[in-house]
């Protein structure tokens, strides 16, 4: 008789209320909370961590020459092209080949190379100030920008 008067008073029954309480239930949100929370997770990681941020600052000017050239040529000869490169020597060999001031007297490596962000693919495309593009005055900006930061100390 009392079971028969739950569903007059809006209260659930008791087949709905095991259901309620089964592993299935509980499993089924778990799993559903745990596969959104491993998307979000694998999105996040794919935006943010596969950008290399000290190659970056290095190219952009925001560490210390020494430490800067050293994160360009070790980035460079991740290249099969440059893997038995030497920026040293071929820093002083090449800043002979440049009229301009600011590559004249160049000690980064970054003076003469540069990368552009491809945010399509999260990767970074390498590019070279070539000596008869600077001094024709094509990097007049970038020349500019060098030598008051120079100054600046």
């Amino acid at each position: 008789m009392f079971s028969q008067d739950l569903p007059q008073f809006g209260l659930i029954s008791m087949n709905v209320f095991k259901e309620f309480i089964s592993l299935k239930f509980f499993f089924g949100r778990i799993v559903g909370f745990t596969t959104q929370g491993l998307l979000m997770t694998l999105l996040l990681v794919s935006f943010s961590g596969c950008t290399n941020v000290d190659i970056e600052k290095a190219f952009n000017g925001d560490l210390r020459p020494g430490q800067a050239n050293k994160i360009i040529g070790e980035y460079c000869q991740s290249c099969h092209i440059h893997k038995n490169f030497d920026p040293p020597l071929h820093v002083s060999q090449v800043r002979n080949l440049y009229n301009r001031p600011a590559f004249k007297r160049a000690r980064e490596c970054r003076s003469c190379h540069y990368i552009e962000k491809k945010w399509i693919h999260n990767q970074h495309e390498r590019k070279t100030r070539m000596p008869e593009d600077v001094n024709r005055g094509k990097f007049n900006k970038f020349e500019r920008k060098e030598l008051s930061r120079k100054r600046r100390g």
